[in-house]
């Protein structure tokens, strides 16, 4: 469902988005207010129930908050940005929030383990 999502916003950009000039958010409903947080959960909701995508191939906006979180923490982005990022309060609600896969925390565990290894042996 996420494939083209670069199009899709370059579009909404583009076409959509400047026929509400004097407003300030990003994604706005007809009358060029903020999008509630249930609207956007909704519309989502509806589009899976219209892909037929079943109970493990749906997803909610808070995942998609989760994996941008993960990605970034996964390519670099130290954990107290991703906090800014999310506009957590506590950096504890961040590390819930980033799951890193078992391959990015094996990677880190060798890359450790060698670099100790590397300082022992001189």
């Amino acid at each position: 469902m996420l494939d083209g999502l670069e199009r899709i916003l370059a579009w909404y950009l583009s076409d959509v988005r400047p026929f509400f000039p004097g407003t300030a958010p990003l994604f706005c409903d007809a009358r060029g207010r903020a999008l509630k947080p249930e609207t956007v959960r909704d519309r989502l909701a509806r589009l899976l129930d219209l892909e037929g995508r079943s109970g493990n191939d749906r997803f909610t906006p808070h995942d998609l908050r989760r994996a941008c979180a993960t990605h970034h923490y996964e390519q670099g982005m130290d954990l107290v940005t991703v906090q800014q990022l999310l506009g957590h309060r506590h950096i504890a609600a961040t590390m819930a929030y980033v799951r890193p896969s078992m391959a990015f925390v094996e990677d880190a565990w060798r890359h450790a383990t060698l670099t100790a290894i590397t300082g022992l042996a001189g």
